[in-house]
C-alpha cells in the first residue's frame, strides 16, 4: 500500500483547542493505524519464511520440479491478496451497519486465526493457503475500515497527518517482518522448524496491539451520528476532544458538521445504485469518464511499477544477484528500512512542500533508471557460481535500494492519495472502492505470475516488463497528471474538461479561489446532461429529506 500526505503547520495546530490536542486523540489514531501493520507484516513475512531451509523441507519442496515450486510459491504469496479483496467487500457494508470498531476487531480475529493456522502447520499446503486467505481477509478488512475510523475521529486540522500514521505503519510492518526473518535465520538453529514458525507467530503483534488498545477508544462519532445516536456521538466526540462540550465553539461547530454528514448519509445511495449512477455519469459526462480512467491508470502503473512484486519476492530477487541466504535476508531488511524512511519523509517533510506531481515524476524516473539497470544486469551477467562477485552485483543491490526511495516518493503514495483527492465528492467513495478492487485483482495477477515469469522470461524479464510500463507511466504523468496540492475538488474537476495531454500543465486557482464558480458550472452542465437520465430522483430525495427531518 501507499502513503498519504500529512504535513502540519503551526497555524493549523493553534486553531485546535488545547484539550483537543491531548495524547488521547493521538493514541486513538496511532493505535488504529496498527490495521496498516496487519497488511505490512502479512505482505512481507512470507517471502522470507519461504527462503528458510526448514520451511522448504517441512513442505517437501526440496525434490520437486522448479516450475512446480514456482507455482506453489505464487499461490502461497498471492492467496493473501484474494483474501484482501474478500475482506474489503465484507468490511464496507459491515462497517456501515455494525460500526467501525467491531469490524476492526473482527479483522484482527480473522488475521489471528489465519496466522495460527500458518504457524501451527505441519507441511500441509492447503492449510497454509487457507491461513493466508483468512489472514488476507483480516488485513483487507483492516485496510478498508481502519483509515475511515482515523479520518472520522481526527480533528480536521490533524487529519492529513493522522491518516499518514496508517501508511507509515504499513511500511513499518514490512521492515519489521524482514528483520524478524533475518533474526530467525541468524539466531535459531538451521535444522529447527522454529525458524519459520517464529516468523509467522510474530506476525500476530499488530493484531495483539489492536486487541489490547482499541477497546479503550470510542466508536466513531460520525458513524454514531449517521445511525441517529446523537447523545452517544456527543459523548464519544467529547472523549476524543479532551472533555470539550457544547459550550465550546470548536466542539459545537464539529458537532454541527456531524449532523450535516448524517443528512448526507441518509441521502446517499446503496453500493449497487451508486455504481449504476457512476456508469451513467461515465456515459453522459466526459470529465467523469476521464476521472475514472485516470484513477484506473494510476492503479495500473502502480502495480506494474514493480514495487509490490519486489516487496513480495525481495529474497528471491536478491538471491538471483548471487547473495547467500544470510546476505539475502540482511539486505531485504535494509530494503524494508529504506522504504519506511522514504515514505516517512514523503508524508511528513516533502509532499506539502514540493507537491504530488513533481515528486511522482522524480520517483517514477528514478524507478525507471533502476529497473533498466536491473534488467540489463540480469540479462547480460553470468554470476552463477561466482565465488567473488564483481562490483556489478553490488551496483544492482544499490539500484534496488534507490528504487525503494523512488517508489516511496512516487507510485507508492500516488495510488491512494491522488485517488481520494482527484475524485469529486459525489462519486469519490464509489470510484475509490472500484479502483481498490481493480488494483488488488491486478496485484493478484502479477504476484501470482511473478515466479513463473522469472522462469519463462528469465530473471531479467519481469524487470524489463516493469521498466516498459514505468516508462509509459512516466510519460503519462508528465502530460496528464495534475497537481492537486492545496486545490479544491471543484478546481480539479475542471481539469478533466481539458484534453488529456494538457491536464498536467493546467493551472487551477489554489485554495478554492474561483473553484466554487468552476464547480457550479460543472454541476450545472452535469444536471443538464443527466436531466433525462434519472427521472424519479428528485421525488426520492424529497422523501429522504422528510425522513431525516422526522429523525432530527
Amino acid at each position: 500500500m501507499g502513503a498519504g500526505g500529512g504535513g502540519l503547520s503551526k497555524d493549523a495546530l493553534q486553531r485546535i483547542p488545547l484539550p483537543a490536542r491531548k495524547p488521547y486523540i493521538w493514541l486513538a489514531t496511532i493505535w488504529t493505524s496498527y490495521c496498516g501493520g496487519l497488511h505490512g507484516v502479512n505482505t512481507a513475512n512470507i517471502s522470507g519464511a519461504m527462503k528458510l531451509d526448514p520451511f522448504v523441507k517441512e513442505f517437501g519442496w526440496t525434490d520437486i520440479p522448479e516450475d512446480t515450486e514456482s507455482n506453489y510459491k505464487g499461490w502461497v504469496v498471492s492467496s493473501m491478496i484474494l483474501g484482501q479483496v474478500l475482506g474489503v467487500i465484507i468490511a464496507g457494508p459491515l462497517g456501515e451497519r455494525r460500526g467501525r470498531k467491531p469490524v476492526i476487531l473482527l479483522s484482527a480475529v480473522f488475521y489471528t486465526v489465519g496466522s495460527i493456522l500458518m504457524a501451527a502447520n505441519f507441511g500441509s499446503l492447503s492449510e497454509l493457503l487457507v491461513g493466508r486467505v483468512l489472514s488476507g481477509i483480516g488485513s483487507g478488512s483492516g485496510m478498508s475500515v481502519g483509515p475511515i475510523y482515523i479520518s472520522e475521529v481526527a480533528p480536521l486540522e490533524l487529519r492529513g497527518m493522522m491518516t499518514t500514521f496508517y501508511n507509515v505503519n504499513i511500511m513499518a510492518g514490512v521492515a519489521g517482518s524482514y528483520w524478524i526473518n533475518y533474526a530467525s535465520q541468524s539466531v535459531i538453529p538451521a535444522e529447527s522448524n522454529w525458524q519459520w514458525r517464529v516468523t509467522l507467530i510474530l506476525q500476530l503483534i499488530p493484531a495483539i496491539m489492536l486487541f489490547l488498545g482499541l477497546p479503550f477508544f470510542p466508536e466513531s462519532p460520525r458513524y454514531q451520528t449517521m445511525r441517529c445516536r446523537i447523545e452517544a456521538a456527543k459523548t464519544s466526540l467529547s472523549r476524543l476532544r479532551g472533555g470539550l462540550d457544547g459550550n465550546n465553539e470548536y466542539f459545537a461547530k464539529e458537532l454541527a458538521e456531524l449532523r450535516v454528514k448524517m443528512t448526507a448519509k441518509a441521502e446517499s445511495q446503496g453500493a449497487w445504485d451508486a455504481t449504476k449512477h457512476l456508469m451513467k455519469l461515465c456515459v453522459h459526462h466526459p470529465p467523469t469518464r476521464k476521472v475514472v480512467l485516470f484513477v484506473s491508470l494510476i492503479q495500473l502503473f502502480f502495480i506494474f511499477s514493480g514495487g509490490n512484486s519486489i516487496t513480495y519476492y525481495a529474497p528471491t530477487i536478491l538471491q538471483s544477484i548471487s547473495l547467500n541466504d544470510r546476505q539475502v535476508l540482511l539486505f531485504t531488511a535494509v530494503y524494508g528500512c529504506i522504504k519506511l524512511a522514504s515514505v516517512f519523509l514523503y508524508a511528513f517533510a516533502l509532499t506539502d512542500r514540493f507537491g504530488r506531481r513533481p515528486l511522482l515524476l522524480i520517483g517514477s524516473t528514478t524507478n525507471l533508471i533502476c529497473l533498466i539497470y536491473l534488467a540489463a544486469f540480469l540479462g547480460t551477467s553470468d554470476i552463477s557460481g561466482s565465488a567473488s562477485p564483481s562490483p556489478a552485483p553490488w551496483v544492482a543491490i544499490v539500484a534496488i535500494c534507490i528504487f525503494a526511495i523512488g517508489y516511496g516518493f512516487g507510485w507508492a503514495p500516488a495510488f491512494s492519495l491522488t485517488a481520494s483527492e482527484i475524485c469529486p465528492t459525489s462519486i469519490r467513495g464509489t470510484v475509490v472502492s472500484i479502483a481498490f478492487i481493480f488494483q488488488n485483482l491486478l496485484n493478484f495477477g502479477i504476484t501470482r505470475g511473478f515466479p513463473n515469469m522469472t522462469l519463462s522470461m528469465h530473471s531479467y524479464g519481469p524487470f524489463a516488463l516493469f521498466a516498459a510500463f514505468t516508462f509509459v507511466g512516466t510519460v503519462w504523468v508528465f502530460f496528464a497528471f495534475p497537481e492537486c496540492k492545496g486545490r479544491s475538488m471543484e478546481g480539479t474537476d475542471e481539469l478533466f474538461s481539458l484534453p488529456w495531454w494538457r491536464i498536467g500543465f493546467a493551472r487551477v486557482p489554489e485554495g478554492g479561489g474561483g473553484g466554487g464558480v468552476v464547480g457550479k458550472e460543472v454541476e450545472g452542465d452535469l444536471e443538464r446532461q443527466l436531466s433525462g437520465v434519472s427521472v424519479g430522483e428528485k421525488l426520492r430525495d424529497e422523501r429522504i429529506e422528510n425522513v431525516v427531518e422526522r429523525r432530527t
